[in-house]
């Protein structure tokens, strides 16, 4: 690489006049010009991110703020870099305020106060979130949250979470003057909307349940055979028609000295026989 001096402005004033940095005696009157511009001035500035702006705007089809509205509405810095053509670094250095504006408004969302169409309260969405995921069996601390702000200027709250295989993700409108979040599709309604952990759900025992429960207890096995019949709708139960069976018979004198004749507890305990009449 030639060192270079400078001579002198042109006459138009657009551009410098440079010439190789070497004696007089051997300069053999090369002369170049160099046009003065925006990346000039930058440069001479030391402006570094000016100059790196201009950059992109002479490489790419998308101007810087086209680079942060296209984030800002949720697009990856590497989805804008193939749309623009230029390398991911040059995009991450539009995007990295914008993601961390993304990044602040999803931390707000999770103090908003949750509101569902039935009017059932739900405190914050990150604790309403923690709650709906523990009913899940899905760790609250591995879900993504995430913000958008959408063509009307509002804002959408993303999180997503797994159980199991499955991938889901929760869309909730952010009014963040209002410092609310409701539902923003039909999906996030449902599981908005579904059993709290504030609600139980009343299920009926298992027949093998019940059967350890009499063997604990020492119920014969017959008994308990008969109540695992009835529990399993086995048994059917004949109904008969009732019958007055009317007055009681007399009982006659021998019946009553035979009933007489029969010991009692006291009889039995204390080997005493009461006198009979």
């Amino acid at each position: 690489m030639r060192p270079l001096r400078f001579v002198a402005l042109n006459e138009e004033g657009t551009h410098l006049v440079l010439a190789p940095d070497v004696p007089e005696a051997i300069d053999n009157g090369e002369r170049f010009l160099v046009p003065v511009d925006d990346r000039l001035r930058a440069g001479a500035r030391g402006d570094m991110s000016r100059l790196g702006q201009i950059e992109i705007e002479l490489e790419s089809t998308l101007r810087p703020r086209d680079i942060q509205s296209r984030i800002r509405a949720g697009e990856t810095p590497e989805q804008v870099a193939a749309v623009a053509g230029v390398r991911v670094d040059r995009v991450l250095r539009y995007a990295y305020p914008v993601l961390q504006e993304r990044e602040r408004l999803a931390q707000q969302a999770r103090h908003a106060r949750v509101r569902l169409a039935d009017g059932t309260p739900a405190g914050a969405l990150g604790e309403f979130m923690v709650e709906k995921l523990s009913l899940l069996d899905s760790d609250h601390r591995l879900a993504g949250w995430d913000a958008r702000r959408l063509p009307d200027g509002s804002w959408e709250v993303l999180i997503s979470w797994s159980v199991g295989n499955r991938q889901s993700v929760t869309r909730w409108w952010y009014d963040v003057s209002a410092r609310t979040v409701t539902p923003a599709d039909a999906e996030t309604s449902a599981f908005a909307e579904g059993p709290r952990s504030g609600q139980s759900v009343i299920v009926a025992p298992p027949a093998e349940s019940a059967q350890r429960t009499f063997a604990a207890v020492g119920v014969p096995p017959a008994y308990d055979a008969g109540y695992e019949a009835v529990h399993n709708g086995s048994v059917t139960v004949e109904e008969r028609p009732s019958v007055n069976p009317g007055p009681a018979p007399p009982v006659s004198d021998d019946e009553r000295d035979h009933r007489a004749r029969i010991p009692s507890w006291e009889d039995i305990v204390f080997g005493v026989r009461r006198k009979r009449t």
